[in-house]
């Protein structure tokens, strides 16, 4: 019976210990990040710093995308997502034509989607998967009226050192 109770006690101790390690996070983003790949049917590169708000309790992102031509197209955006217990995904972006927008998502192995936006502006969605440790598919896309989505962007990234 004694044993019984040293283990029961032992269990009780490691397992909050083993719920932290396996808490969702955005951990497996974190990183420096370049990419290229299509946006508004034009060729584009990007950028993506995704790491620790600096209090600790949040995961920071910034983007920068350029897409050539006539007009060039210089975009930058900022972001602050928080994640929960359940791996639900809150936030806002922020973007260089003074557009903050609510962002709600989740993290599903190496997959990260966000919903942004309202219906009296727009409502979107970003995907963020993982192919491997070093490479990263980040896709966007608008709702449409009649219900689907309209892809609007789509690069591959690589991490970078």
């Amino acid at each position: 019976m004694t044993a019984g109770w040293a283990a029961a006690a032992l269990l009780a101790v490691a397992s909050p210990a083993a719920a932290e390690d396996s808490a969702p996070s955005l951990a497996a983003w974190h990183g420096s990040w370049s990419g290229e790949g299509t946006a508004f049917g034009k060729a584009a590169t990007a950028t993506l710093v995704i790491e620790g708000a600096p209090d600790g309790s949040a995961t920071a992102l910034a983007y920068r995308l350029a897409v050539p031509g006539t007009p060039p197209i210089a975009y930058a955006a900022e972001a602050i997502y928080r994640v929960d217990a359940k791996g639900r995904v809150r936030g806002n972006w922020t973007d260089s034509y003074g557009r903050t927008r609510p962002i709600g998502g989740r993290i599903a192995g190496a997959a990260w989607h966000n919903h942004w936006g309202s219906a009296d502006v727009e409502i979107g969605r970003s995907t963020y998967i993982l192919e491997a440790p070093d490479r990263l598919v980040v896709s966007d896309s608008v709702l449409q009226d009649d219900g689907s989505w309209r892809i609007f962007a789509t690069l591959r990234f690589q991490r970078t050192p």
